[in-house]
């Protein structure tokens, strides 16, 4: 036997040279195998060498011991060296890889290799860039495509679960990772009833053996370390799991989004999924692995309370099954009151961003007021359908404690035999491993029901159907464009000679089944031409333009495109421009290429208005292009299209913004007889209002009564008795004089090509660096009185009050215990058995009963009151924000605070507000209750509690920071989703669906940085505390070993030890987290401080109802700006300059000049939404009354005014 051991040894210790020096050559870490293995059995070694000395008889036994021992000593230096980091060989930057990355099974399970970025939080306000980067395996492009590997969507349709399938398949191996850790953690909980049992029989002896405790101390260094150690495992790697399925299924949503037909459902439910509905889903999978360890705990734990009390034993069995059918009554309508509540939060976020993104509209119509009502109303009908949700989890969470609290004292009432210490706390403790896992089962299940029903809406809105781009492309042409083929057949069939460009046949397009728009569409556009599409309103030009791009859902005939280029140059209706600089938006995702940028900003008459703005083409357009006028919006639209490489440009109504001179300008450039589209020979198919520009065209399309009425060209047209005849056009020559006209009458700026190249080259925009907030690192303790007055101080005191008392009726019960023991096994008992049983089973119904009512305080009445009120507050600093808040502030950022933070207030903080108030008392409890073993146990209260709270002081201002990090690096991902549903028809036209995709998994990437590091922080937190409850239990093991404690108090001690644990982290952790989710309160409080109203205090007068009774205006010398307030003598940023003019009664006024020159900022100016400086603010005049001195919201509601843009709710409904 020895030798065979001996020869193991050898061959082991030849392996891990091999594996060894493998595994330094292959791997960035050090090898997480070889490190266990040493460490494992050099433990074990450790206990060897002890019996081989303790055995030693003679001199060759001793020398061999000591020869072990040498043996132990040098296996030890193997493993310091085996476990060092192999950072300075791998030589990677530290900015592009975490110290995670390489480190060993050690730095892992002590979380050692997020030191760094503690000393960092703890020194400075962090950003995004101080963050360790996220290694390999969290990349959203790699998860993607294993995802695309499992996912068939053929077999999705119809199955409820299809898309939990897809995900446990690919995400397998991380899913299976925490099991094994967890499993460990298992069986070192069951190690503390089965000490506390040996224990107590040990000190219930007279004559204690001092090498049996000695073994009890180390037995407890053991079982509470082996505690600490895997449960930092298990967590570790179920997090990775977390962090890994958020970014498969926010790359999904995003894809999917890039990929769904138009009109195929509601856009603000896309952006509900990425948000809420993520959050409910990762909330669900907290506990995931926590279900099935929890059955197989109270499972073990009913074997062995069977076998120290017998029968009974089924009496908290019977209450698990009976509280286990109640909950599966309950679950039954956890997923309608999901679903209600879910659908609340979508019709309140997708109108917000509506109202966000179109605050400028509503504004000028005077409805702001009105809308921000609307959207109150719907915030308080969402709250009440979120009520009913956290009905349920009460009922669920109170199911889940009523095994805890009232399994024991039924269990011993119907025992009926007197217990001794040791089998009352064995038995207690064993119960408690029983019930305790199922009541975290029992609040698990409502969350895992909830989240499983949030997939269900993402796998509905993945089931939607796909756009079906139903165009074909000529194959011979581009074999790359990625079209179906066209045969030869067909193509004479089509007669697609090199005449045409575009050729639709028998073409009906429509947006629903069988309800087309256009009917019976046939035409042919000829190459290198100019196609004019004209018609009345509603005739179809936009549902034609959209045809072309494959856009339409319902189609039959056929469109051919025999374009050079697969993509299309599109300009929609209503431009469409992402939140970037000028330059960004033109350019997009093409090469960039400065000669050809030059030509289109040249040739959109673009270079006069760059020279005009502080940062040229570097001025960032913000949200929906809020920054820069109507027509500004349209040729930056139009110079994006001509930037493009492509051969065909379909162009919808771009001259809607424009005025008369720069339209014929920018039209001459571009499509002239010496623009650059005919220098080019590109296809150009422009559908437009502007009929005067029908003799330039080539070919010209008339539409009306849902086909066309008539096409051909200019002179035929005109010569027919048509539609274009009827216009009364006269011939071509006037185009060509009005063409020299506009060439001999530009202004010297616009002559001036130097001022384009300087503004070009040489503008540089530098954002201004962050403040830094010393509020990010150490708090700001008023938002907590902000969220006590919010929910009432009244509910507040309650809700302290019913806290108090179940922290005592919880711990009391331990103590009674003690009691009862004592004096039921003395000799003359002075209560009969049914007293003591009686009064321990009040108090544990009076703690279900404060549980229930701190319940319906904190997560019911101080929700709805908290929520209703700080939205309220923070939808009227946003209805009473200037216009100037809006042209500097993203929308994502703001509909973040409507969204993300909003959902924390209603979920996370209430939760986490209850959650810490319980721990807090029921540590308080417990520590009391340990004190009864022995006092000397106090000396160590003040430096446990000096230990938490520099704890606490140190891991707060990393995880704060972590948590306002995480909230803030979702806004951009929240920005570029929402502007990809915007525009989805322009980015599917040029291609750049690809490039945006990359730009998304970048965004989810960053994204998902704080929040795994927030998680891990966490844990790292949580081993802490594991190994400061290893100490004290060492600590009283000792106390009890070596002071022959009374085995009654030492088992309510140690009883509660092992809850003390759990509970002391759920102070800090719990705490944190209330105030990490307290920093949604704090950024909307502010939000609320930093975002001015633009009422002002002179503002004094509300003019009656019939005012302005004779429309008489004036205007004396008045300038004005955006910023007026800030620079009033600035005049390079004036928006007006010195107005002056005066109107009558019942004139009729109309205000001209080139786009940009001014016409909106004198309408805003008349509506207060434009600043007067402050040496012409009275200047203005209405009626007699001076402007600026009128109530802002009731001169809007009193002047009609009609917005530039017209504002779409998104469910279609009114208000």
């Amino acid at each position: 036997m020895f030798i065979a051991s001996s020869v193991l040894n050898l061959v082991s210790a030849l392996l891990m040279i091999t594996l060894s020096v493998v595994d330094h050559s292959k791997s960035p870490r050090p090898s997480i195998l070889l490190s266990g293995y040493l460490f494992l059995t050099l433990f074990l070694d450790v206990a060897r060498a002890r019996t081989l000395f303790l055995s030693s008889d003679d001199k060759p036994e001793l020398t061999y011991s000591s020869i072990f021992v040498a043996a132990i000593a040098l296996k030890t230096g193997i493993l310091l060296l085996e476990a060092q980091q192999k950072s300075r060989w791998v030589g990677w930057d530290e900015k592009e890889h975490s110290p995670e990355e390489t480190s060993g099974i050690f730095s892992l399970g002590v979380f050692f290799w997020l030191n760094k970025m503690f000393l960092v939080g703890y020194s400075k306000v962090m950003t995004i860039g101080d963050l360790y980067p996220l290694d390999s395996s969290f990349n959203a492009r790699p998860l993607h495509n294993k995802f695309l590997k499992n996912m068939d969507y053929s077999r999705l349709k119809g199955d409820k679960f299809g898309l939990v399938k897809v995900l446990i398949r690919t995400l397998k191996v991380p899913l299976l990772l925490p099991i094994p850790p967890r499993l460990a953690l298992l069986c070192f909980t069951f190690c503390q009833p089965l000490f506390l049992e040996r224990l107590l029989d040990y000190l219930s002896k007279t004559e204690l053996d001092a090498n049996v405790g000695y073994g009890f101390i180390g037995a407890s260094l053991l079982i509470y370390s082996g505690l600490a150690i895997s449960s930092g495992f298990y967590w570790y790697f179920h997090h990775r799991m977390r962090t890994m399925s958020k970014s498969i299924l926010a790359t999904e949503i995003f894809i999917k989004a890039t990929e769904a037909r138009i009109g195929t459902g509601d856009d603000s439910a896309a952006v509900t999924l990425m948000s809420t509905d993520m959050e409910r889903i990762d909330a669900g999978l907290r506990n995931l692995h926590e279900t099935w360890a929890s059955i197989v705990q109270a499972a073990l734990a009913g074997w062995m309370l069977y076998i120290r009390i017998g029968v009974p034993f089924v009496v908290p069995v019977g209450v698990v099954v009976i509280c286990f059918i109640g909950l599966g009554i309950v679950i039954n309508f956890t997923g309608d009151s999901q679903r209600s509540w879910m659908a609340g939060v979508q019709k309140r976020v997708g109108l917000t961003a509506t109202v966000i993104a179109s605050m400028k509209n509503l504004k000028i119509s005077g409805l702001s007021i009105t809308i921000g009502d609307f959207v109150q109303n719907l915030r308080v009908q969402e709250l009440a359908a979120g009520s009913r949700f956290r009905k349920i989890l009460i009922v669920a969470a109170l199911l889940g404690f009523i095994p805890l609290l009232v399994s024991p004292p039924l269990t011993f009432a119907f025992t009926q035999r007197t217990f001794d210490a040791s089998t009352m706390f064995t038995s207690l403790s064993f119960l408690t491993l029983l019930t305790n896992p199922l009541s975290q089962v029992f609040q698990t299940i409502p969350q895992l029901v909830s989240g499983l029903a949030c997939l269900g809406r993402i796998q509905a809105f993945l089931e939607c159907e796909t756009r079906h781009d139903f165009r074909q492309v000529l194959d011979d042409i581009n074999r790359n464009a990625g079209k179906p083929r066209v045969d030869t057949e067909t193509l004479s069939n089509y007669e697609l000679e090199s005449l045409h460009s575009l050729v639709i046949k028998g073409g009906n397009f429509g947006w629903e089944a069988d309800k087309f728009v256009l009917r019976e569409v046939s035409t042919r556009v000829p190459k290198s031409s100019l196609t004019i599409v004209v018609g009345p309103v509603g005739s179809g030009k936009t549902t034609l333009c959209k045809a072309l791009l494959g856009e339409i859902p319902f189609s039959e005939g056929s469109v051919v495109l025999g374009a050079k280029f697969p993509h299309v140059g599109f300009c929609d209706q209503t431009a469409f421009l992402w939140n970037g600089s000028i330059k960004d938006n033109i350019v997009g995702f093409s090469p960039h290429d400065n000669e050809r940028y030059v030509e289109v900003i040249k040739a959109t008459s673009l270079d006069f208005d760059l020279a005009t703005l502080p940062q040229g083409d570097k001025t960032n357009v913000g949200s929906d292009g809020i920054v820069i006028s109507g027509g500004q919006k349209q040729r930056v639209s139009l110079a994006r299209a001509l930037y493009l490489h492509s051969d065909l440009l379909v162009l919808d109504d771009i001259f809607s913004g424009l005025d008369a001179d720069t339209e014929e300008k920018v039209f001459q450039q571009v499509f002239g007889p010496d623009g650059l589209l005919k220098q080019r020979g590109s296809t150009v198919v422009l559908c437009t209002h502007s009929i005067k520009h029908l003799r330039t065209a080539d070919h010209i399309i008339v539409l009306g009564n849902g086909t066309i009425i008539e096409q051909g060209s200019f002179d035929k047209l005109t010569a027919s008795q048509g539609y274009v005849q009827r216009l009364g056009l006269k011939g071509s020559s006037d185009n060509a004089a009005s063409a020299e006209k506009m060439t001999s009458n530009k202004s010297p700026q616009e002559s001036k090509p130097e001022m384009l190249h300087t503004t070009i080259t040489n503008t540089s925009s530098t954002a201004p660096g962050d403040d830094d907030d010393a509020s990010r690192q150490i708090g700001d303790k008023t938002v907590y009185k902000l969220y006590f007055k919010s929910m009432g101080w009244i509910l507040a005191g309650c809700s302290l009050i019913f806290s108090v008392l179940f922290g005592f009726f919880t711990n009391f019960p331990t103590v009674w215990l003690t009691y009862w023991t004592n004096d039921i096994s003395s000799e003359h008992p002075t209560h009969p058995y049914a007293y003591y049983s009686g009064i321990y089973a009040l108090l544990q119904i009076c703690a279900l009963v404060s549980l229930f009512l701190l319940g319906i305080c904190i997560l019911i009445v101080s929700v709805e009151r908290a929520g209703a009120s700080l939205h309220q507050d923070a939808l009227q600093t946003l209805i009473e924000a200037p216009l100037s808040f809006f042209t500097n502030t993203d929308t994502g950022v703001v509909t973040n605070l409507f969204s993300q933070d909003l959902n924390l207030i209603d979920t996370e903080l209430p939760s986490a507000t209850l959650n810490t108030a319980y721990s807090v008392f029921q540590s308080l409890g417990q520590a009391a209750v340990m004190l009864t073993s022995s006092v000397y146990l106090a000396i160590s209260y003040p430096f446990l509690i000096g230990l938490l709270w520099v704890l606490q002081m140190f891991y707060l201002r990393t995880s704060r920071q972590l948590r306002l990090l995480d909230l803030e690096a979702k806004s951009p991902l929240y920005t570029h989703f929402l502007d990809t549903i915007k525009g989805i028809t322009t980015l599917r036209a040029f291609g750049f669906i690809p490039g945006d995709v990359d730009k998304n998994t970048r965004l989810v990437d960053a994204s998902q940085r704080p929040a795994y590091l927030l998680l891990m922080v966490q844990q790292w937190l949580t081993l802490v505390l594991d190994i400061v409850v290893m100490v004290l239990a060492v600590v009283m093991t000792t106390l009890a070993v070596r002071l022959h404690s009374s085995s009654g108090f030492a088992g309510a001690s140690l009883f509660s030890l092992m809850s003390f644990g759990e509970s002391i982290s759920g102070i800090v952790i719990f705490y944190t987290k209330l105030e990490t989710s307290i920093g949604a309160i704090a950024r909307l409080k502010m939000f609320t401080e930093n975002v001015m109203p633009e009422d002002r205090d002179e503002e004094d007068i509300v003019p009656p109802v019939q005012w302005p009774q004779n429309g008489v205006v004036e205007l004396k010398g008045v300038s004005a700006s955006y910023g007026a307030e800030d620079q009033p003598d600035d005049t390079s940023k004036l928006a007006l300059h010195n107005i002056n003019f005066t109107t009558k009664t019942g004139e009729r006024v109309a205000i001209c000049g080139r786009t940009g020159s001014g016409k909106s900022s004198l309408i805003a100016l008349l509506l207060k939404l434009l600043n007067p400086t402050p040496d012409t603010a009275g200047n203005t005049i209405i009626d007699n009354t001076p402007l600026h001195r009128i109530n802002r919201a009731t001169l809007r509601e009193q002047i009609i005014a009609v917005p530039q843009e017209a504002v779409f709710l998104p469910d279609g409904s009114t208000f």
